[in-house]
């Protein structure tokens, strides 16, 4: 992609919304299990990663992750892996939020993953419920010496 690509004004649009504003919405650390994996009669490989635990923090609240989400990913021929994980945070005052996270992990030289994901919160009625209207993209970590935590960053991109 280059720098000089042109905004939708040239395609006639009165305007272009400009870069989008990022602000962290939270932090997570989840727990993994070792993954169950094997490979496809497409060429790709598939693997499932338990999701045992971890935690959440935010700026308002902290959460845990309960035991039994997982992420569901296919390995492609390069290395890659292309996530879908679907996992659940149970706050400090009891309240549940649903976490689906998709998007792809890239190896890196060093033996980590780095990675970028769109994620989506489903969240009950309440004071928390402006986090089920978000549009939120991710960053995501997994250390090469850590085969046990993914880390992961939860931006809202303001309208």
């Amino acid at each position: 992609m280059s720098a000089d690509c042109p905004d939708i004004t040239t395609l006639g649009a009165p305007l272009s919304p400009g870069l989008p504003h990022l602000t962290r919405v939270c932090s997570i650390r989840a727990e993994i299990g070792p993954p169950t994996e094997f490979d496809t009669s497409r060429g790709t490989g598939r693997a499932m990663f338990p999701i045992t635990g971890g935690k959440a923090v935010a700026a308002d609240w902290r959460a845990t992750i309960l035991p039994g989400g997982a992420d569901f990913a296919r390995r492609l021929a390069d290395g890659t892996y292309e996530i879908e994980a679907r996992y659940v945070l149970k706050l400090e005052d009891g309240t549940l939020m649903m976490v689906h996270n998709a998007g792809r992990m890239v190896p890196q030289a060093d033996g980590s993953y780095h990675g970028r994901t769109r994620a989506e919160l489903e969240v009950p009625e309440g004071p928390l419920q402006r986090l089920g209207d978000m549009v939120l993209f991710g960053t995501a970590y997994a250390p090469a010496d850590d085969e046990e935590n993914v880390y992961i960053e939860l931006w809202h991109a303001r309208i």
